[in-house]
């Protein structure tokens, strides 16, 4: 009998382990099919701006060309790009409220073809050389592209958070960068093969095509995840009502970090859009040169953001990192103001310098203050917090580039002109600074919390921090 209950009890520990084994089999299994889903969503996620990146900079890369062409003024060419931003003042706002309301998915499919529209309203523009369609083109293509952003960060916060999400953040916007970069380069190329503006405008629409249907892709795959989801009794993440007393209940530190996004991001789009033209004129680059080098600024951007990520996420210190991110803006627009033209027929290739460090503090805009928005706000209203964002952001990129077109063309010549644009966006980016260094003291008043390298889930010491920090404003309060 003892040998019979002997073997018995070693059979149901064997079988006791086999469970084990397999329940570990099964959790292993499900950890990498969930692995494998997010490397296609992050991937899909990417491709989804791809086209819109490409197209958005269009402008820049036939500057001479369009002002020749169209017989327009710098000040006119520049209301491509306050076109695109002007209604966004307004209209991202109404877009994240719309994103929180219909869901991303909806958000995702009606943005991203409403790009597809604008970008072929702007090649007949082109095609037929009429400026004001151009112009109509671009102002819808803005609307609907500052919103696809909302809604593309919004589901990538969907699906990556917590300690994944500056280094989602960072891929996701490595390859669009890119796609900037890649149109400095190409869009020339193809103008010059084929002599007129309609071949790389329409060359854009198809690639906005393309980032529409893998947008497409990525909403059939979430709604799958979701409907899975739901089947397993777990649960899904849902756009709850949005009421005002959300918006009013936004923190001192969400509005800061904000005014420095708007301020950083102003410091680096607006700039862009006349650079090809401020590398002819100031250091003597043709017209293919300037367009090979810009591509040095998206290039860095997109190689520095997926090491810039994921770094983030392991050592949290977020507000230093947006420090040091608007320093490195400072250090690059100062050096753009006072550099000189070599005056010998020869250009200036120290430009490079400021060029590339555009591109990493671009690439730390993305990967530390983007994903730290998300960490301001509850997680149901980020896309109306992206709205604000937008509201901000765009109300930057419509009168920055409308001061810079004044100081060119009020000076003496374009050199000095662009001089003075240099340490115009220098100026912007040590406001700031004065914005980051605020953002210190109301972060702390607040919880400190975007310091934590998990905003979501502190560990112990964090934990303690936080109960030392409540403990002392009761005790402040006491005193008052």
């Amino acid at each position: 009998m003892k040998i019979n209950d002997d073997l018995q009890k070693e059979l149901s520990l064997q079988n006791l382990r086999s469970l084990q084994e397999n329940q570990e089999d099964t959790v292993s299994s499900e950890n990498q099919k969930a692995s494998f889903l997010k490397c296609i969503v992050l991937i899909l996620g990417t491709a989804l701006m791809f086209g819109n990146n490409y197209s958005f900079d269009n402008p820049q890369a036939l500057q001479s060309q369009l002002i020749e062409q169209l017989d327009i003024t710098i000040s006119q060419f520049n209301l491509l790009y306050s076109g695109f931003a002007f209604p966004n003042i307004f209209l991202t706002l109404v877009g994240g409220v719309i994103t929180n309301i219909l869901g991303v998915r909806t958000a995702l499919i009606g943005f991203g073809l409403a790009i597809v529209i604008a970008q072929l309203i702007i090649s007949f523009g082109g095609l037929y050389q009429n400026f004001w369609v151009m112009l109509i083109g671009r102002i819808i293509f803005g609307t609907a592209s500052e919103n696809l952003l909302i809604a593309q960060t919004t589901i990538i916060g969907k699906w990556f958070r917590g300690k994944e999400l500056s280094t989602a953040i960072g891929y996701v916007m490595a390859i669009p960068e890119f796609a900037c970069g890649l149109n400095s380069f190409i869009t020339p190329i193809i103008y010059n093969s084929f002599g007129h503006l309609a071949y790389p405008l329409f060359f854009s629409a198809f690639l906005c095509f393309l980032s529409f249907i893998c947008g497409v892709a990525l909403c059939i795959l979430d709604k799958k995840n979701d409907q899975k989801q739901l089947e397993l009794n777990q649960e899904v993440h849902t756009n709850d009502k949005v009421s005002f007393s959300d918006i009013k209940n936004f923190t001192p530190t969400f509005w800061t970090l904000i005014i420095v996004c708007a301020l950083q991001i102003g410091s680096y789009t607006p700039f862009l859009d006349n650079a090809n033209d401020f590398l002819q004129q100031k250091f003597e680059f043709t017209y293919l040169q300037s367009g090979r080098l810009l591509t040095l600024t998206y290039l860095a951007a997109s190689i520095l953001s997926p090491l810039i990520g994921p770094y983030v996420d392991q050592v949290g210190k977020r507000r230093l990192f947006i420090l040091a991110t608007c320093v490195s803006y400072i250090l690059t627009h100062f050096l753009f103001g006072i550099m000189k033209s070599n005056h010998e027929g020869n250009p200036n290739y120290v430009s490079i310098i400021p060029l590339i460090l555009l591109g990493l503090s671009y690439s730390m805009y993305c990967c530390i203050i983007i994903p730290t928005v998300q960490y301001a706000v509850p997680q149901r209203v980020v896309g109306t917090a992206f709205g604000f964002v937008g509201m901000f952001t765009n109300t930057a990129m419509t009168l920055f580039p409308l001061v810079a077109a004044q100081l060119v063309q009020n000076s003496l010549d374009a050199e000095q002109g662009y001089s003075f644009v240099g340490y115009f966006y220098c100026g912007i980016s040590i406001i700031g600074l004065g914005f980051t260094i605020s953002l210190y003291y109301f972060d702390t008043q607040h919880s400190s919390v975007l310091d934590f390298v998990n905003p979501e889930s502190p560990n112990t010491e964090e934990q303690e921090m936080l109960k030392s920090q409540q403990q002392g404003q009761k005790e402040k309060l006491i005193e008052i």
